[in-house]
């Protein structure tokens, strides 16, 4: 039976921030880890006749003003064996009673962990609202806020131990940045446009006859800017007042002569009409009357759309926008917002730097990350199972993006292809390896013709000792006369898989020219990883390419001879350094085990392996050994930064370790080790990207590497392959 964690809050349709939030909240968490967890909702309602039609997963409603309805839904969560934590969803105005007191009776009552999230935390409270906060306080197991200085707050004003507080920021969806906003301004009939954009619950809190009274000057320096309002008014607004707001600011336009460059779009968007619209901004303006707002969704979804923002001036803004990554007034004033919105229109490279930043911030905000993060919070409250997170359904989008006719390009700006950075041996026959696994689970005709164009950049880069060119530049010409040994082993690797696989014949005979080229050439290589990686190709192609056995055999003596120079008591290795792409080598040495005379090459493969095991997880975590200094023996390795090559390959050696023994320790190792491209690493972050497919470049000091090339979206792609069939396995 599986763990159900539940949410006390409003939820859709009720038109509310909270209640959105809490949606894609649960959504989240039930994407990554429903394989162990089922979320549920009890709603709240603002009296019995306000009740909704809802989705399935709202199992229980309280009525706000009802206490009855509190002690009912408690008793109701204590008689659920398999309920492990609620989460409370906390705004003062959604539970009754001064300062939603009722709710401190369904706390009383509940014997579930609690851990409750604070939407609003204000400064100075009165002593009633106090009490409130820290009723709710000494009934939680655990308090979550989405800033720093939410938390400073509550330690300060409301006397909470500080350790009891948790900061995760507003979920934010996974937008992918950069492109050209004409195709949407066209589709919104706002071609030719410079778009200013903000959307929420329409209320007076918006404060937007600022933006109306800053048009004439905006206007006046950029004559096609139009404003935009996106979003309905606000329901507790328009039971009170109607429409009254909105039509004063009509009137408003209408009387300083804009009323033809402001849209209003009266609507409650679902998520994807909501993210075109954002997309659709050139600037994104937030006004606001409240300084003490502590948190806002619409400021938080700009963000993650990478959008320059000007806003007013608040707690929130203060601490999001900081570092360039948008423009905080220092007072609500029309002629400020116009002359930063004039600012930043007339310098497209400043209005650039601030959405670069915006988008590099708001990584860590994604639904994906947040969704992780109370997952690992709820988990240290409860009996959840152990970190275990749903495979990514695969996505060859940004792997065919990044390929043209010559072959796959090898560095992104983000997720937009580079061609100027040219193109790699290295990168096509670790694309080609991807599109021979992909072809045989699939069978598609497009993965067929991009197998047909990476084959043939190994063919056109071959010369004629038989090594080939690694490096050709956008012109497609190659720029140095014999690549590295590390490219050619990879190349022979690739041609192995490819003649030892279920592709047409006409693929595999044009694979088998060059692999024998290759073997019949003067290509000897020193280098341990292009043994490994040539080694594996060779005992794939041993049965269908006329050599020698020799050749591996010489290899595996290699390579076992390396290891007996370097090995002693803590260092298990074949060299006197820890660098990339370790973990082929106990690989290739699994594989070849089998042609081995000696009988050593599986013991040395598994001591290895179990040497890089230690070295390369800590406290459960994968921690793959970082480029920015790497690990001498002797010397204190490098944490940073963390390349995909390394998550994949560890990934494909446990799994060949495990094929070969059985041990499921090896499969739990392989499982750990691509879960560190799924969240479950140094920084708690998803470095595969699920709105493009693609993989970001690594991990740094300071966060995901936002770029996505070749050799990180290959690398994720062959791992994510390799577990398809063996993810949900038992252990």
């Amino acid at each position: 039976m599986k763990s159900k964690i539940l949410f006390l809050s409003t939820y859709p349709p009720r038109e509310c921030g909270i209640a959105t939030f809490t949606r894609d909240l649960s959504d989240s968490m039930q994407k990554k880890f429903g394989n162990h967890i089922q979320p549920a909702i009890i709603s709240m309602e603002e009296s019995p006749s306000s009740l909704r039609v809802y989705a399935k997963k709202v199992f229980q409603h309280i009525t706000e003003s009802d206490l009855e309805s509190y002690v009912a839904a408690a008793k109701k969560i204590n008689s659920m064996k398999n309920a492990e934590v609620v989460n409370i969803q906390h705004e003062f105005g959604i539970f009754g009673g001064d300062y939603g007191s009722n709710l401190i009776s369904f706390m009383g009552c509940l014997e579930k962990p609690i851990v409750t999230t604070f939407h609003t935390v204000l400064e100075n409270p009165d002593d009633e609202m106090k009490h409130v906060v820290k009723e709710i306080d000494a009934k939680s197991r655990s308090l979550v806020v989405m800033t720093q200085i939410a938390k400073d707050i509550l330690v300060k004003d409301f006397e909470i131990a500080p350790e009891k507080i948790l900061v995760i920021p507003h979920g934010v969806p996974n937008v992918s940045f950069g492109g050209s906003n004409e195709l949407l301004k066209r589709k919104f009939g706002l071609q030719g446009k410079k778009i200013l954009l903000t959307f929420g619950l329409l209320s007076r809190g918006k404060a937007i006859e600022y933006v109306i009274k800053a048009l004439p000057k905006i206007i006046k320096e950029n004559p096609s800017a139009v404003f935009v309002l996106v979003g309905e008014t606000h329901p507790k607004v328009r039971k009170e007042e109607g429409e009254s707001y909105r039509n004063e600011l009509r009137v408003l336009s209408k009387e300083l002569g804009v009323e033809e460059s402001v849209k209003f779009l009266d609507e409650y968007l679902s998520l994807d009409k909501l993210i075109e619209c954002l997309k659709l901004a050139d600037v994104y303006l937030a006004p606001s009357r409240d300084r003490r707002q502590i948190c806002s969704g619409t400021v938080s979804y700009a963000l993650a759309a990478g959008k320059a923002i000007v806003s007013s001036p608040n707690k929130y803004n203060k601490e999001v926008l900081l570092e360039n990554r948008g423009i905080m007034l220092s007072k609500n004033d029309s002629n400020f917002f116009a002359n930063k919105v004039n600012f930043l229109l007339a310098n497209p490279s400043k209005k650039k730097e601030f959405e670069r930043n915006a988008f590099s911030y708001s990584r860590k905000m994604t639904w994906q990350n947040v969704g992780t993060q109370y997952y690992t919070a709820f988990s240290k409250l409860s009996k959840i199972d152990k970190y275990h997170s749903r495979l990514p359904r695969i996505n060859f989008r940004h792997f065919y993006n990044l390929s043209d006719d010559f072959g796959v390009m090898q560095f992104s700006d983000y997720s937009t292809p580079l061609r100027e950075s040219g193109y790699t041996l290295d990168d096509n026959a670790r694309a080609l390896s991807v599109a021979v696994k992909a072809y045989s689970m699939f069978s598609s005709s497009r993965m067929l013709r991009a197998a047909d164009t990476y084959l043939s950049f190994l063919e056109r880069a071959q010369v004629e000792s038989g090594h080939f060119h690694n490096v050709y530049s956008e012109n497609r010409n190659p720029i140095d006369d014999v690549g590295s040994e590390d490219s050619f082993g990879r190349a022979v690797h690739s041609l192995g898989n490819l003649v030892n696989s279920s592709m047409p014949d006409s693929f595999k005979a044009r694979a088998r020219v060059v692999l024998e080229k290759t073997i019949n050439g003067e290509t000897t290589v020193l280098s341990p990883r292009a043994q490994a990686n040539s080694l594996i190709g060779l005992v794939r192609a041993k049965s269908i390419v006329d050599f020698s056995t020799s050749k591996i055999g010489s290899l595996i003596d290699s390579l076992i001879s390396k290891f007996d120079t370097h090995n002693e008591e803590k260092w298990a290795w074949f060299e006197n350094y820890l660098t990339y792409g370790n973990f082929i080598i106990p690989e290739a040495l699994i594989v070849a085990s089998a042609h081995d005379e000696s009988g050593r090459a599986s013991e040395v493969a598994m001591s290895s392996m179990d040497f890089l095991t230690k070295t390369h997880f800590i406290n459960g975590k994968l921690v793959p050994i970082g480029q920015d200094g790497w690990f001498v023996k002797d010397e204190e390795r490098a944490y940073y930064d963390q390349q995909p090559i390394e998550a994949a390959g560890m990934t494909s050696a446990y799994l060949k370790a495990y094929s070969v023994t059985n041990n499921a320790d090896y499969l739990q190792k392989a499982k750990d080790s691509f879960e560190w491209f799924l969240g479950r690493n140094s920084i708690n972050q998803m470095v595969y990207d699920d709105s493009t497919g693609g993989c970001f470049d690594g991990i740094t000091r300071n966060g995901v590497n936002l770029n996505q090339g070749a050799e990180s979206t290959i690398c994720y792609l062959n791992a994510r392959l390799s577990m398809q069939n063996c993810w949900n396995n038992s252990i």
